[in-house]
């Protein structure tokens, strides 16, 4: 693909470019009650519970942590960071959904918000219902990483070695419905039959890649860029539609399979209901928060790549992922187990 990087109808360059100049006008959006500025000018008067459904260690678990320091500073109340990973993000997501819409419980949710309606039955909550979108924070490469004692040093070796050995090879993922499961499906759709091995975030994963306990995972490049630098796991390629200017060395699985392309996503979101004045003051002060240079050094550092924009501008999106992701899994047989 070209630079204009596919993100259900929105390219990200398209994206980015219109959350950078929309800034934190609040616009209406599912979910958000309309209220005065004023309704967010006393909150937070007590700390603020800020739940990541995945495990520590994951890309997730690095964002909630940043942001919740640098909301603590702006705002002068703790948000506490809750890991609640399992079920593909549905554990967490359940009890954000059905937490008080009073400001005090907040989430940052990635692709799983939009996918899990498609290849879970039964949800606890629905994606767009439940849910108040606050703000984009970041975009990032999903990538395949492998125990460096694996006989392969590249992606080429790496699918030869996956066609010989068939359904030997365990790729690890943050989970069922994460986007490395659905970079396993595609890659088995193209012909590489390896087994998906889900986890409860990207730590887990890594670590068994570490200590060799599988064979692989596709995780994120915040998840696992210090290790690679290590040495502990070789990156061989990347799942976005283009290569990741952290590891321009890397090919993108696009390059020798076209339909192998999965891009991510991380955003905050509150319970719906929650007050259209305090969902404003979130997203200003994430506006802030991310042309800080806190923010931008440890961006640069992990491998993140900037978001923004306003409340509707994410909850379109979140819509347009929903529509586009519902006819992919379908026709790949994605399926949480």
């Amino acid at each position: 693909m070209s630079d204009r990087q596919s993100f259900s109808g929105v390219s990200r360059r398209g994206f980015l470019k219109t959350a950078a100049a929309a800034g934190s006008a609040l616009l209406a959006s599912p979910g958000i009650i309309r209220a005065p500025a004023l309704a967010g000018a006393t909150w937070p008067s007590r700390p603020v519970r800020f739940i990541a459904p995945s495990a520590a260690g994951g890309s997730l678990d690095i964002l909630a942590r940043l942001f919740g320091r640098g909301l603590h500073e702006r705002l002068g109340q703790p948000f506490i960071v809750e890991n609640r990973g399992g079920g593909g993000g549905n554990i967490g997501f359940d009890v954000v959904a059905k937490s008080p819409p009073d400001g005090y419980t907040i989430m940052i949710a990635s692709d799983p918000l939009a996918l899990n309606s498609s290849i879970y039955d039964n949800l606890t909550y629905d994606p767009v219902r439940d849910f108040v979108p606050i703000i984009m924070i970041a975009t990032l490469s999903q990538v395949l990483v492998i125990n460096p004692k694996l006989s392969v040093k590249n992606f080429t070796e790496f699918v030869e070695l996956a066609r010989a050995r068939p359904n030997t090879l365990n790729i690890g993922s943050s989970g069922n419905g994460a986007p490395g499961h659905l970079a396993v499906a595609l890659l088995n759709q193209a012909g590489v039959p390896v087994v998906h091995v889900p986890y409860r975030g990207a730590g887990p994963a890594t670590i068994d890649v570490i200590s060799g306990q599988i064979d692989g995972a596709i995780v994120t490049v915040p998840a696992t860029i210090g290790m690679i630098k290590q040495g502990q796991l070789r990156a061989v390629a990347v799942t976005s539609s283009r290569r990741s200017r952290f590891m321009p060395e890397l090919p993108t699985m696009t390059e020798t399979m076209p339909q192998v392309l999965v891009d991510s996503w991380q955003a905050l979101f509150a319970p719906a209901g929650t007050p259209g004045g305090i969902i404003q003051r979130l997203n200003s002060e994430c506006a802030t928060l991310l042309q800080s240079p806190a923010v931008t050094a440890a961006f640069e550092t992990q491998g993140f790549e900037a978001g923004g924009g306003t409340p509707e501008t994410l909850g379109t999106f979140l819509r347009d992922e929903i529509a586009r992701w519902g006819p992919i899994t379908k026709a790949a047989g994605i399926r949480a187990a």
